[in-house]
């Protein structure tokens, strides 16, 4: 909990630990002005191997495709080290860019939710770090129906369109196993789907959504596509679709340009630079996580 006192300082607990190793506990408070950062440390060595760490970490993680929450980051990987939790992130996320070709990315600010993007897209349409399953073609067909109908589908709507596949509730398939499973249980954990009751509906029913995933692995504009190439149309056929989707693509370019400034000028205030992408410890994990790429 944030706590300061009358003149507008934070009151920090001494609960942390220092670069050189020392404890700090009890209940004690330090008055430190509001916005004020840690130096930086004169050997970064310690935030460096913690980094090393939370790569490896978010790349098992990511396997799920589970977002990824901040607290499980500071519970499991970052621990003690707390206070300097936007520089440990940094360092990982510029070694995650450099040597895997991934980008970290929080999707959700309110509750600091974070996802792993694979620069490489799937034939599918769709950025991610998983290879290319049959799944993501059935997400792009939900997706497009979603788009096609609104930015919402109604359950019976989204049925309609799978049953024209041989896809069923309740019916097994060869390819996706339990079709509703998936799209109501683990395309909305994994954020790719959002599945929402419809307020005062009786007897219940049910609405589905782009999860916030979904906004930052693909866009309107390739779902777009993926429906007229199906229906062998010409995106301008769908004008109002293709208006949104065009919208939406200068949105995102001007927030990609945004956000990659700023995270440039975090990583040079920080002193990031090729050091997080060296060292023995980082060179095995690449190693190891390739080995193990290659085997799956």
């Amino acid at each position: 909990m944030d706590r300061r006192n009358d003149y507008g300082y934070r009151m920090l607990p001494f609960q942390s630990k220092h670069l050189n190793g020392d404890e700090r506990g009890g209940d004690n408070y330090r008055l430190v002005p509001w916005g004020w950062r840690p130096p930086p440390p004169q050997d970064v060595a310690l935030l460096q191997e913690r980094a090393n760490k939370l790569v490896k970490y978010l790349l098992v993680k990511d396997q799920t495709k589970i977002p990824i929450k901040r607290s499980d980051m500071l519970k499991d990987v970052i621990k003690e080290y707390d206070e300097y939790f936007p520089e440990i992130i940094e360092r990982a996320s510029y070694a995650l860019e450099k040597m895997f070709r991934v980008n970290l990315k929080e999707i959700d600010k309110q509750i600091s939710l974070y996802i792993l993007i694979s620069t490489q897209e799937s034939s599918a349409g769709i950025l991610g770090t998983t290879k290319d399953t049959p799944n993501l073609g059935l997400l792009m067909v939900i997706l497009s129906v979603i788009f096609m109908n609104g930015n919402k589908a109604s359950e019976a709507v989204t049925w309609e369109v799978l049953r024209k596949l041989g896809l069923r509730p309740g019916v097994r398939h060869s390819l996706f196993g339990e079709v509703r499973k998936l799209i109501t249980d683990e395309f909305v954990k994994q954020k790719y789907l959002e599945y929402k009751k419809v307020p005062n509906s009786r007897p219940p029913e049910y609405e589905f959504f782009w999860g916030l995933r979904s906004y930052h692995e693909t866009s309107k504009m390739k779902v777009l596509k993926f429906a007229c190439k199906v229906q062998k149309k010409d995106p301008k056929d769908w004008a109002a679709q293709y208006r949104e989707a065009v919208e939406m693509e200068v949105q995102a370019a001007a927030v990609a340009e945004a956000e990659a400034e700023a995270r440039a000028e975090a990583r040079a205030q920080m002193g990031i630079g090729e050091e997080a992408v060296a060292g023995p410890c980082l060179q095995i994990m690449l190693i190891n996580c390739s080995s193990s790429s290659r085997g799956s």
